[in-house]
């Protein structure tokens, strides 16, 4: 009797029993060219940086771009929605590496007004007066 994933692993109409889909060599190599895809996403930002805008665990970044993981559902829409990039080409690395929206995916940050500064009341009027020095 087969394991309990040999037997409810979905399979394809033209699969035969027991057959897979990808061979863990195959989803291995298509791992680690992941990775090489996000990491060129982010261009030349550290990892920490990386971690800090995706909001991801940094074992679980550092996972998927070794090539050990495949990266999550919510990783993938992170680095959509901070980089624009076309989720079929991350995985894929087939099609338009951007998607092409009208309004950009990350927004400049807006630049604040600098700071108020207190107002003052007017001065009343200024006398200069000259001390006489004793010698």
């Amino acid at each position: 009797m087969g394991s309990y994933r040999d037997r409810y692993e979905p399979m394809c109409e033209t699969s035969e029993e027991g057959e897979r889909l990808f061979t863990r060599e195959s989803i291995q190599m298509t791992s680690f060219d992941i990775g090489e895809r996000i990491l060129s996403l982010f261009g030349y930002q550290t990892l920490t940086n990386v971690v800090f805008r995706l909001r991801v665990d940094s074992h679980a970044l550092s996972a998927v771009i070794d090539g050990d993981e495949l990266p999550s559902a919510e990783m993938l829409l992170g680095i959509q929605k901070l980089t624009g990039a076309s989720i079929d080409w991350i995985l894929t690395g087939r099609g338009r590496q951007f998607l092409h929206t009208e309004e950009p995916m990350i927004r400049p940050p807006q630049t604040l007004p600098p700071p108020a500064r207190p107002r003052r009341k007017p001065c009343e009027a200024i006398y200069v007066v000259e001390i006489p020095t004793v010698s």
